[in-house]
C-alpha cells in the first residue's frame, strides 16, 4: 500500500549524495529549517558549503511557521506533551496492561493505570476500520484523538481508520 502524501511525506529532498551511511535517507536529513531566512536560519555559510543542501522549495516547512499553524506536527506533539504531564497514569511509573495486541492485528488497545486513574489508548494506524473485543465497560472521557472516535459498547471496540485516542475512565 503506498503511503498516503500529507505536507510532511512530501518534503523529500530527492537525488542528494548520500552521506555517513544516510542512503535513501539523506533527502530526509536535510539541515534543520528554522525559519524563512538565508539557507532557512540554519548556517550563514553560502549554500554550497552546507554538508548536506537544503530543500530548495519556496513551500518547505519551518520551525517557526510550524510554531504558528494550530495542526502543524510542532503543536500536535506539544499538545501531546501537555495531555502526558496532566495525567498521572501516563507518567513513567504509570503500569500497563495490553487489552489487545499481536503482530499484526490491529487495533493496539492497551490500558495505563495509576492510584488515581485509569488510561485507556486505542491505536489503530491500518488504513480501514478495525475491531476488536476488550473489556472496555464503564464511562470514558476522550483527553485527545486523532483520526476519529472509537465506537464502544458491549465488550467490542471500532476503531477508525488511521486513529488514535486516549480516554480517562470517569470514576463514579
Amino acid at each position: 500500500m503506498e503511503a498516503e502524501k500529507n505536507e510532511y511525506t512530501d518534503q523529500y529532498v530527492e537525488d542528494l549524495v548520500s552521506v555517513e551511511g544516510g542512503y535513501e535517507r539523506t533527502g530526509s536529513r536535510s539541515p534543520m529549517q528554522w525559519d524563512k531566512s538565508t539557507n532557512a536560519g540554519f548556517s550563514s555559510a553560502p549554500a554550497e558549503a552546507l554538508y548536506i543542501p537544503l530543500d530548495p522549495g519556496n513551500d518547505r516547512p519551518d520551525a517557526a511557521s510550524q510554531m504558528e499553524k494550530t495542526g502543524s506536527l510542532y503543536n500536535t506533539v506539544k499538545k501531546l506533551i501537555s495531555v502526558r504531564q496532566a495525567h498521572s497514569a501516563l507518567q513513567g511509573d504509570g503500569k500497563i496492561e495490553f487489552l489487545y495486541a499481536g503482530d499484526h492485528t490491529y487495533p493496539l488497545v492497551f490500558e495505563r493505570s495509576s492510584a488515581e486513574e485509569k488510561v485507556l489508548v486505542i491505536i489503530n494506524p491500518s488504513g480501514k476500520e478495525q475491531k476488536c473485543q476488550v473489556p472496555c465497560e464503564g464511562s470514558w472521557e476522550v483527553i485527545y484523538s486523532c483520526g476519529g472516535l472509537p465506537v464502544m459498547e458491549s465488550g467490542k471496540v471500532k476503531a477508525a481508520a488511521v486513529s488514535a485516542c486516549w480516554m480517562k475512565k470517569i470514576l463514579i
